[in-house]
C-alpha cells in the first residue's frame, strides 16, 4: 500500500478541526437526508443529476470509489447506473442513511467508514474516485487529492463536484436575504427545520473557503501531475425551478474530472 496517514500526521489543530466537522455532519444527518432525498428517489432531479455525473465518470462500467459520500448520494446513482461502487465517510451517522437509502432503492453499495485522508484501500483499487460537496470540507486539500489519486489505477478518473460557497453567500446582500426565504421554504418542502441550522463556524478556517473556484482546483490537480482537466459549470437553473428557489443563492456549483497518467 502507499503511505498512509494517521492521526500523527496532523497536528493538534487539525485533528480538532477534522472532529468539529465530522460532528457538524454527523448531527444534521437526518435533516440532511431529508435535503438529499429528491437527488435519488426517481424522478427529474436524479436523472439530471445521473447525467451530469456520467459526463465526468464516462459510460463504461467502473469501480468506483465515492468519497465522503454522506447518505450515499453519488454512490446510490451511480449504482443505478450499472457501477460497482464504495461508499467511503467518516461519520457513522451519516453511513446509516445510505445504508437505508441503499436498502430502500434496492441497490447494491459497499458502505465503509473511513477518512478522506487516509483511505483504507490499496494503491490503484478503484478506476473512478468521485465525490460531491467534499473538498471544500478538508483541512488539507493537496494532501487529500494525494491521496485520492493513490488508489486510483493509471488512466483512472477523478470527479470533484462543489461549489463556491461563501464567496457567492457572504459576497451578495440580495444572497444573503435569499437565503432565509430559502430555508423557510426547505422546512416546509423537506419536512426539517433547516431554520435551525446555523451556517458552520469551521468554514472559515478551511482553505477552499474563499478560494476562487474551480480555477483553483484545476492548479492543483495540474500541479499534482493530473491531465485531461476539464471544468462543467452546473446551472442550478438546470436541476430545476425548486431546487434553485431552494439552493440558488450559493450560485452554480461545478464539476472538474481530471486523469492519472497511464505512467504512473
Amino acid at each position: 500500500m502507499g503511505i498512509q496517514l494517521d492521526h500523527a500526521g496532523l497536528n493538534e489543530g487539525s485533528w480538532v478541526l477534522k472532529e468539529r466537522i465530522n460532528e457538524y455532519w454527523s448531527d444534521g444527518a437526518e435533516g440532511y437526508q431529508k435535503c438529499i432525498w429528491n437527488s435519488i428517489r426517481p424522478g427529474m432531479l436524479k436523472r439530471r443529476w445521473q447525467e451530469i455525473i456520467r459526463e465526468g465518470v464516462g459510460n463504461e462500467t467502473a469501480r468506483v470509489l465515492d468519497v465522503g459520500t454522506g447518505p450515499g448520494v453519488i454512490a446510490l446513482l451511480l449504482a443505478d447506473m450499472g457501477h460497482s461502487v464504495t461508499g467511503l465517510d467518516r461519520s457513522e451517522e451519516m453511513l446509516k442513511m445510505a445504508r437505508k437509502n441503499a436498502k430502500r432503492l434496492g441497490l447494491s453499495v459497499d458502505f465503509k467508514q473511513g477518512d478522506a485522508e487516509s483511505i483504507p484501500f490499496e494503491d490503484q483499487s478503484f478506476d473512478v474516485v468521485v465525490n460531491r460537496y467534499v473538498l471544500w470540507t478538508v483541512p488539507h486539500p493537496e494532501r487529500v487529492l494525494r491521496e485520492w489519486k493513490r488508489v486510483l489505477r493509471p488512466g483512472g478518473r477523478l470527479v470533484v463536484v462543489d461549489g463556491n460557497w461563501y464567496l457567492n453567500l457572504d459576497g451578495s446582500i440580495k444572497n444573503r436575504f435569499w437565503r432565509g426565504s430559502a430555508l423557510l421554504l426547505a422546512s416546509i418542502l423537506e419536512r426539517r427545520n433547516a431554520l435551525s441550522r446555523s451556517e458552520p463556524d469551521w468554514r472559515r478556517k478551511l482553505p477552499m473557503t474563499f478560494r476562487k473556484r474551480p480555477e483553483y482546483d484545476a492548479e492543483l490537480l495540474k500541479g499534482l501531475g493530473f491531465t485531461d482537466i476539464n471544468v462543467h459549470i452546473i446551472d442550478r437553473r438546470s436541476l430545476g425551478f425548486t431546487e434553485y428557489l431552494k439552493y440558488g443563492y450559493y450560485g452554480d456549483t461545478f464539476m472538474i474530472s481530471a486523469r492519472k497518467e497511464m505512467n504512473e
